[in-house]
């Protein structure tokens, strides 16, 4: 490597950079703020029961009694989604385990909660928790929604967090090192400046730029980045 070239690269923002601003901000909000800035999808044919709980401390919760299809939950950061009863018009036999395939297939960005009443060891709850990211009982008490919402809320308002889940879709679509390394850069720049316009840029002047396009442009589309940098 040239002096040159090894004097570049010593300018790049790595993802270290914004920690420490993350923890500061992140110290001087409420969780109630932090909620108020997330939407939640609740996909289920029966009333979910900490609905209104879930509401009264804060959380975004709009309630579907199924969808027909996968772009129904576009608007959403975090998808609830029940096993049984659902799903019927997409797969009949899979039900909520095939709509949470088609969320992570075609949202990467998004976070799945599934849950159940059902029986743990049966198919569907099985191939669920391959496709979600996390599981709970339908029967879970309110301190556990609770808990577990407000840590995929930390997750999702994280800078550092959301750029490691950018970093991994990059490295399953065949980016190179280098081109991840200019694209972490350009995502710190864009964090620090509070805008996306330098993200943007680098995906798309880089090659293989469809592909590297469509994961910028997910969290992107999502409101994701928003939501990490308050605007």
């Amino acid at each position: 490597m040239g002096y040159g070239m090894f004097e570049r690269f010593l300018s790049y923002k790595l993802i270290e950079d914004i920690e420490l601003d993350y923890r500061f901000a992140n110290s001087r909000s409420s969780d109630r703020a932090r909620r108020s800035s997330v939407s939640i999808a609740v996909i289920d044919d029966d009333p979910f029961k900490p609905e209104h709980n879930l509401r009264n401390v804060g959380y975004q919760i709009n309630c579907l009694s199924d969808i027909k299809s996968i772009s129904e939950v576009e608007p959403y950061h975090i998808v609830l989604c029940d096993l049984q009863g659902v799903g019927k018009s997409l797969d009949s036999k899979s039900q909520g385990a095939f709509i949470i395939d088609e969320i992570k297939r075609n949202h990467p960005d998004k976070f799945v909660i599934a849950y159940t009443g059902g029986a743990l060891d049966s198919d569907i709850t099985l191939r669920a928790q391959t496709y979600a990211d996390y599981f709970l009982r339908k029967d879970a008490d309110m301190d556990e929604w609770r808990d577990k919402l407000d840590e995929v809320i930390g997750l999702i308002s994280n800078p550092v967090e959301v750029w490691r889940r950018q970093r991994v879709a990059l490295v399953e679509s065949n980016v190179n090192t280098l081109d991840i390394l200019k694209l972490e850069n350009a995502y710190v720049r864009s964090v620090k400046a509070k805008t996306p316009e330098y993200y943007m840029r680098a995906a798309e002047m880089l090659k293989h730029g469809s592909d590297i396009r469509a994961i910028a442009n997910s969290l992107i589309a999502s409101g994701i980045f928003r939501i990490m940098v308050g605007n």
